[in-house]
């Protein structure tokens, strides 16, 4: 590029403003091979940038660096593996017991129905869980000292001096019961070892028979025992009423209520046709002689005495009696009351012995059975923690939270 010495006019420019105009066409020459190079000026614009933001590194680094390294040494390097050994049971009623059993219509329980066998499949799952198991198991097998070994991470070790309270928290992390609706219950125990776990789950299954057995004879005893009961109950109310009747036949010195009242209708029927026979006799006599009559006058006085005999009958069976303090009709209301409760409670006394019997049968058999469906085995490898998942589960979330944070720096900026 040349520089013209002169001015418009033509005259030569002077030194000072030779040098004035040499520098601005250095910046135009500047200027120009800026625009002319657009991607140095991008790098240049976009180190720059990087330069001044050091928050982005950082929250790349807390967010999804530093915790997906964590997660890969927690969970595939730190945890102790652990096995698991898992075993399945049912309770299954005896053929012809439970499933067919069905209330007693006295109010006893000669049999267990088929809805308990569902509510000690609940309790046995409970059962497993509870605080009674981790003491029965303490009694035969060093519970504390398979989850305290020194070669168990530090994280998931057991602390053998904590109280029964912590051990029971604890166990709940390393046993898992599901009971299924069709009445299977699958039981899952996992342990630092292989023996260990094994080990665990029969002892649990053994004391879970035990404690079926258990509840079985304790339903059955209490059914005995209730029909027992009923029955004697039963049979206190029938001597009762037995002895209410023998009191009635000596207070009112009638031995059968009812027959006496038969015998007294089948006197007035016999007394009855005796009269009027005489009252035909007498009809035939009074045609042929006058009323004041021998003959005519002993017929009447019999007829007399035939009709005061049976008003005194019918006024014994209705009436009462101020000389005997009897009321026949009384006595028969008081008989058929105490006949009819007699012949219910005779009923019924029959209904709680049969009660009884099938209670006593019942008694002397099992009727729940513990089936096992599958054994425990024990475990070649390890099947938790499931590191690889919990690994892929930790990067996501960090990768989650390091873009959520980059996009609310975007929304806020």
């Amino acid at each position: 590029m040349t520089i013209d010495a002169r001015n418009p006019e033509g005259k030569a420019l002077s030194p000072a403003d030779r040098s004035r105009m040499i520098g601005e066409a250095l910046r135009q020459a500047a200027r120009v091979s800026r625009f002319s190079n657009p991607s140095k000026t991008t790098i240049r614009t976009i180190r720059a940038h990087r330069r001044r933001d050091i928050v982005t590194p950082l929250l790349f680094f807390f967010l999804f660096v530093l915790p997906s390294l964590g997660s890969v040494v927690f969970f595939g390097l730190y945890l102790s593996d652990r096995y698991v050994t898992d075993a399945r049971f049912a309770l299954r009623p005896a053929i012809g017991g439970a499933e067919k059993a069905a209330p007693d219509g006295v109010g006893t329980t000669s049999s267990i129905p088929s809805q308990m066998i569902a509510q000690d499949s609940m309790i046995v799952g409970e059962y497993i869980k509870s605080r009674t198991m981790i003491e029965t198991l303490e009694r035969s097998l060093p519970l504390r000292k398979m989850f305290s070994r020194d070669d168990i991470d530090a994280y998931s070790r057991f602390n053998p001096d904590k109280p029964i309270e912590k051990l029971v928290k604890y166990w709940a992390d390393r046993v898992k019961v599901t009971v299924e609706t069709s009445g299977l219950i699958e039981v899952s125990v996992n342990a630092f070892d292989a023996d260990d776990s094994l080990t665990l789950s029969k002892a649990v299954l053994a004391e879970s028979e035990r404690l079926v057995n258990q509840l079985t004879v304790r339903a059955r005893n209490d059914a005995l025992a209730e029909s027992e009961r009923e029955m004697k109950r039963a049979e206190e109310r029938l001597t009762k009423l037995h002895l209410a009747v023998r009191d009635l036949r000596n207070r009112d010195g009638v031995l059968d209520a009812q027959k006496s009242n038969d015998t007294n209708l089948k006197m007035i029927a016999e007394i009855r046709s005796q009269r009027i026979g005489l009252a035909v006799k007498l009809s035939l006599l009074q045609r042929d002689l006058r009323d004041d009559s021998r003959s005519i006058q002993d017929l009447k006085a019999q007829i007399a005495q035939l009709d005061d005999t049976i008003s005194r009958i019918e006024r014994e069976a209705a009436n009462q009696d101020p000389d005997q303090r009897r009321v026949l009709s009384a006595t028969l209301t008081k008989f058929e009351e105490l006949d009819a409760e007699r012949k219910t409670a005779e009923r019924y006394y029959s209904a709680t012995i049969a009660a009884r019997e099938r209670s006593r049968m019942i008694a002397d058999r099992q009727i729940e059975f513990f089936s096992m469906v599958v054994e425990p085995v024990r475990a070649e490898s390890a099947q938790q923690p499931r590191r690889t998942l919990f690994i892929a589960i930790s990067v996501a979330v960090s990768a989650l939270a390091f873009g959520l944070s980059i996009l609310t720096r975007k929304l806020l900026a």
